[in-house]
């Protein structure tokens, strides 16, 4: 699978860290999106070379296509069955 950037190509190394609301920093692409701290998901991810936002599943290529709206209801279905 490759990640990069859908409007510039630039490819993240595995050093690169983004930054949750929340204030926790880590490599979005390792949890696809998903802060490993408070549990949001991020559908947009900025890219550190050109800034442009972009759909966080349209970094992935080489990849069948994702209902991310129904992978988001499914977390949180679960999310709500362990409270």
């Amino acid at each position: 699978m490759e990640i990069y950037c859908p409007e510039c190509e630039w490819e993240p190394p595995s050093n690169a860290t983004w930054t949750c609301e929340c204030g926790h920093s880590w490599h979005t692409f390792d949890t696809h999106g998903q802060c490993p701290e408070c549990g949001t998901v991020w559908r947009e991810t900025q890219c550190h070379e050109c800034r442009a936002w972009s759909p966080h599943h349209d970094w992935y290529h080489d990849l069948p296509p994702v209902d991310v709206d129904a992978v988001t209801k499914d977390q949180q279905r679960r999310t709500d069955s362990l409270q």
